[in-house]
């Protein structure tokens, strides 16, 4: 019996001390729990001002059918299914065979400002154009003196004069010559060339490439050899653009369509201006996916897939495959006539309130890659430059968020609770 009691009198002190022990205990309960309910309340009160990627994938559907088509807030909803996808259309395409060709241009002539060559023969020794060497050999023949084509058109033959060249071809040349020296030399031929095709010449230039001025050869210079002759584009080819001016009219293209198309691949002529610049065509990727950037397009034919691919995909812990969403500028017009009776109805003119398509208007195509039919609509939809892909959040991500900021704070909580109880029972006394 003693030593029980004294084990009491060491716990407690007095029996009045473990009675006032035993009723603070309910008071420091409440107190706990009010602390914390409180906390819990304001944390879960605050989980929209809780960090996020963006808008979850019910701000953008609503309260209304997931798959139909809505006309909401300026923008224009459409969940992709088949229909969507046979209706998609191709980013415009550029060709270079509107303004020129892939056949060998016809001889364009000698030009004011070329440099020729002309060599003279003479059926016999004794002639204008023969000469003895220190042998004693004879020859019938004499290479004239590389010649640049005068402003009027003309270069000098011995003996001949002042002969027109500019706008002719060499072998017209060759037969103005001979017949020019026909009376004076001894049978007379002529062998005229082009050394160098000045008035023939190509300019290529832009912040892309080494500018320079490139003559045509007479076999013909296309666009990719004339490219490479100036060393190539200094830029990836995926942002760089190549444009072709001739006779006042520009078609530009990018660069990789060039080399992955041959159709493209055309004969430059004289005169024509070609201009390689830095335009990468791009999409921006936002959102809960591997990571939000921008990035160039692969070509014409990326699918929403490979663009994904490209950012690492959905984030496997934050994304929702059911809120993928492409944003998207289509004609507005279009889209009324895809979509009216579903999304638009038709409004009498000046009806207040009434929205009119009339330019480019805002549409989102939504995906839901968690059915297998979305991850191929995402195969076969194609991403065209400008375009926007956005991955929702996940429901639960909020909770979480929340979750995990309450157990950062907890343990600090629950000994500020202790300390107020502690603090509450000394006041009692």
């Amino acid at each position: 019996m003693g030593s029980t009691a004294t084990g009491r009198n060491e716990t407690c002190g007095t029996a009045a001390a473990c009675g006032a022990d035993r009723r603070g205990e309910p008071q420091r309960r409440r107190v706990a729990g009010v602390a914390l309910s409180a906390l819990m309340a304001g944390l879960l009160s605050g989980c929209a001002a809780l960090p996020a990627a963006g808008p979850t994938a019910g701000a953008f559907v609503g309260n209304v059918d997931e798959t139909a088509v809505q006309w909401r807030d300026g923008y224009l909803l459409v969940p992709v299914d088949p229909t969507v996808l046979a209706y998609q259309q191709e980013e415009p395409r550029p060709t270079f065979r509107a303004i020129a060709s892939r056949s060998l241009p016809s001889d364009t002539g000698i030009g004011v400002g070329d440099v020729v060559d002309v060599t003279l023969f003479e059926a016999g020794v004794g002639g204008l154009f023969s000469s003895l060497n220190a042998g004693g050999q004879g020859s019938s023949s004499v290479h004239l003196p590389a010649q640049q084509v005068a402003r009027d058109g003309s270069i000098t033959i011995p003996y001949a004069g002042r002969v027109q060249v500019a706008g002719s071809t060499a072998s017209t040349v060759e037969k103005r010559i001979v017949a020019a020296l026909r009376d004076r030399a001894i049978e007379p031929q002529a062998v005229v060339s082009v050394a160098q095709g000045n008035s023939t010449a190509v300019t290529v230039t832009g912040d892309a490439v080494t500018g320079a001025s490139v003559p045509i050869p007479t076999s013909g210079l296309k666009l990719l050899d004339l490219i490479a002759r100036v060393g190539g584009p200094k830029t990836p080819i995926y942002e760089t653009a190549v444009s072709l001016t001739r006779s006042g009219r520009t078609v530009q293209m990018p660069f990789s369509e060039l080399v992955n198309n041959p159709e493209e691949d055309v004969y430059v002529r004289p005169g024509d201006v070609v201009l390689l610049t830095r335009q990468p065509r791009t999409y921006v990727a936002l959102g809960a996916t591997g990571k939000s950037d921008q990035l160039p397009l692969q070509g014409y034919e990326m699918s929403l897939a490979e663009a994904l691919a490209q950012v690492g995909g959905l984030n496997p812990t934050l994304a929702n495959p059911m809120g993928v969403f492409v944003l998207r500028r289509e004609p507005g017009p279009e889209m009324l006539a895809r979509y009216e009776g579903a999304a638009f109805e038709r409004t009498a003119p000046g009806e207040p309130g009434a929205t009119r398509l009339s330019g480019d208007v805002p549409v989102i195509y939504r995906f839901n890659l968690r059915e297998p039919s979305g991850l191929i609509y995402a195969q076969d939809f194609r991403i065209h430059s400008g375009d926007m892909i956005y991955v929702a959040t996940a429901p639960y991500v909020p909770v979480k968020q929340a979750v995990d900021a309450l157990s950062g704070v907890v343990t600090p909580t629950l000994s500020a609770v202790s300390t107020v109880s502690i603090l509450s029972d000394r006041l009692a006394k």
